[in-house]
């Protein structure tokens, strides 16, 4: 006999293109299964499911499909409070920090220059993702569903926007990180902090006319790469503006 399952908002969009427009999707019992893989067979990756309900009743992702059940799955609620544990994720950050698949390097230059922690490196593999993800306890952002399924994922979330301010805008908001941010203290290379560093320190590392024209200057404390206040900084600037208001 079939259970039923409803999907919440925009959830829909992300299933397996064939269950899309079915809605309620009424399907077989055939197996013994749990939730979170009955979920994750329908192509939604349970880091984006905020809350699921069977019957009306709250549930967590080991409860087993049986027939005539009627299922909601919900999305994850904006803003998104990773520091309080839920049926579904009792694990919590008092912060969110950020690991940020390699398809993604736009997004990770942004989430730094807005100051936010992020790790990414455009070599890395899944393995070495999952491996930080497992060390270092940080969201894994990403616009790969299948990665995002992978049951050592706690915390992840699949990436709506494809542009790359979009996808700024979309982060902040979601983790509700507009206040929390501290535009460009964040090395754009490695994610090290920065800190003020005199000019006669550094003068043999600059060219002639960044020594005439500028004399307020920032070293990354783990790369040692120089920052200054030249022209692009006003365009990261308005970037920033226009993606935290």
């Amino acid at each position: 006999m079939p259970a039923t399952y409803l999907f919440h908002g925009d959830l829909v969009h992300l299933l397996r293109r064939r269950w899309r427009g079915q809605q309620p999707v009424v399907l077989a019992v055939t197996r013994r299964t749990s939730i979170k893989d009955q979920v994750e067979a329908f192509g939604l990756p349970h880091t984006e499911v905020g809350r699921l309900l069977c019957d009306g009743r709250d549930i967590d992702f080991s409860h087993l499909v049986r027939d005539h059940q009627g299922f909601d799955i919900l999305p994850v609620t904006v803003p998104w409070d990773l520091s309080r544990p839920t049926l579904l994720c009792p694990d919590r950050l008092v912060r969110p920090a950020f690991l940020v698949d390699p398809t993604l390097g736009r997004l990770a230059r942004n989430l730094r220059m807005a100051g936010l922690n992020t790790l990414y490196r455009p070599e890395w593999t899944t393995a070495d993702l999952l491996k930080r993800h497992g060390r270092y306890r940080r969201v894994l952002l990403s616009r790969k569903l299948v990665l995002l399924k992978r049951g050592d994922v706690v915390f992840g979330r699949y990436i709506r926007s494809e542009e790359p301010a979009a996808q700024l805008r979309e982060v902040l908001s979601l983790f509700d990180l507009r206040e929390l941010s501290h535009p460009l203290v964040r090395c754009l290379a490695c994610n090290g902090l920065l800190k003020p560093v005199a000019k006669e320190a550094i003068l043999h590392r600059l060219e002639p006319l960044t020594i005439r024209y500028y004399d307020s200057f920032h070293c990354c404390s783990r790369c040692e790469r120089i920052y200054w206040a030249g022209s692009h900084v006003a365009r990261m600037q308005t970037s920033l503006k226009n993606a935290l208001d």
